[in-house]
């Protein structure tokens, strides 16, 4: 899966439903061309050579070597083997800073609009992969969903969103892309703690360095895309052959996807949303974040959309979710969204990863489009936004032109207290009314 910090870059639509800064296991394949390190090494370095007895060819970036040094020595302190450390980390050339920071803030669960994420995520092409996989792969399918908690189709929406139903598992070096961020400072703890598991997973013989080879621009690792922690932690032997190969056995790969859904605590036979029904005039500020009993929102005038019930029980709860405000789609998302989360801390990969799943299974698609031809805001227009709403005493956060829940939050607000509908949707035009009230201010 994929570990994750991950910010809504807003080029185009910081519609976000955002998240910053998260820590959960997965990191999606992408971001841009992979980096190939040089054939040989530079020559042997002359300096750093005090890290315990380590010493590297140097890299010719001498905050990298000296950071390798450095680590090479924490790593001997936690009973990693010199032999094992040289093998992860000698010969690395770190990559480029601009690319790293390049791959982070252009991905695409944060970059596009919401309705252009999940049209793409859930294709007629990935529907009919999936569907295709699914039989073809139904004994482990069948065994996998009776040793774990998730249906097969969140598993295999999971393995289609993450790596094409095995079709593109990266070509990344995880040790190198993992020790350039590290050495630069970027989540260095984090980046450090999956260099100590890749080092585990060799000498415990779960895997081999030349596997390693084969990982996002992120790191993550397989089929499934686990960050080398996760698979250590989650990782399953399902063949019971000896190792847990999450790049070429498809069962170790969707059993280990699955335990690990089930570690965070899936709900078994609950829905992951349910898309509802908005009746007119109604009162969209209950979109902010809070959880009601479906009686209670049934009360409010919601009701199914395509589904027969949200769900078998009156008293679950769930939250009413606005992805396109008052103009698209609306659902109640109930505990297992939050799980399918921990994966990847996206609303808008979680949202696809349960929309392609309720495809794979034969249900229908929405019942509402998505406004795709609504102008959203550019990321200077959600600064001007965030700071016009701030001046006016709504709390919204830092002015960085990312639009996540507190800036949505803040401008429900506005709307609620000028009688507009509060959907926290950012317009343009609300936008300009913003602008307005706080110029007159």
């Amino acid at each position: 899966m994929s570990a994750r910090s991950f910010r809504w870059a807003a080029a185009g639509i910081v519609l976000g439903i955002v998240l910053a800064a998260c820590e959960t296991t997965k990191v999606a394949g992408g971001g841009p061309a992979p980096q190939t390190p040089p054939a040989a090494p530079a020559p042997p370095s002359t300096s750093g050579n005090s890290g315990g007895g380590h010493s590297f060819a140097s890299s010719g970036d001498e905050n990298f070597d000296a950071w390798r040094v450095q680590f090479a020595s924490r790593a001997s302190g936690t009973g990693r083997g010199a032999a094992t450390i040289r093998a992860v980390l000698d010969g690395l050339v770190p990559v480029e800073q601009a690319v790293q920071a390049q791959s982070f803030d252009n991905q695409a669960e944060f970059v596009k609009p919401i309705w252009d994420y999940a049209k793409s995520a859930v294709s007629p092409t990935r529907i009919a992969n999936g569907q295709a996989k699914l039989a073809a792969n139904a004994s482990i399918f069948e065994a996998v969903e009776a040793s774990y908690s998730p249906p097969r189709e969140i598993v295999a929406a999971i393995w289609g969103m993450e790596s094409s139903y095995g079709g593109f598992i990266g070509t990344d070096d995880a040790p190198r892309v993992l020790a350039s961020q590290a050495a630069i400072g970027r989540r260095k703890d984090f980046n450090e703690g999956e260099l100590l598991a890749i080092m585990q997973l060799i000498e415990d013989g779960s895997a081999t360095r030349d596997q390693f080879r084969k990982a996002s621009w992120a790191g993550a690792l397989g089929q499934t895309q686990f960050m080398p922690s996760s698979m250590l932690q989650y990782g399953r032997d399902f063949d019971r052959d000896g190792v847990k190969d999450l790049w070429a056995n498809a069962g170790d790969a969707l059993a280990s996807a699955a335990n690990y859904l089930t570690a965070y605590g899936w709900r078994e036979g609950q829905p992951w949303a349910v898309e509802t029904l908005i009746p007119a005039g109604y009162d969209y500020s209950l979109g902010d974040g809070r959880k009601l009993t479906i009686a209670a929102w049934k009360a409010t005038g919601l009701a199914p959309a395509t589904a027969q019930s949200f769900a078998q029980s009156e008293t679950l709860q769930a939250e009413l979710f606005l992805p396109a405000g008052s103009y698209g789609p609306a659902f109640l998302l109930f505990d297992n969204f939050g799980i399918i989360k921990r994966y990847n801390n996206a609303d808008s990969y979680a949202l696809a990863v349960g929309l392609l799943a309720d495809r794979l299974a034969g249900r229908p698609d929405l019942s509402r489009p998505w406004p795709t031809d609504i102008q959203m805001l550019t990321q200077q227009e959600a600064k001007d936004l965030q700071a016009g709403l701030n001046k006016l005493g709504y709390n919204a956060g830092a002015v960085d032109g990312i639009i996540g829940r507190g800036t949505r939050g803040a401008l429900q607000k506005f709307q609620k207290d000028r009688s507009l509908v509060a959907d926290g949707f950012p317009t343009t035009d609300m936008l300009a009314k913003v602008l307005e009230a706080a110029s007159a201010s």
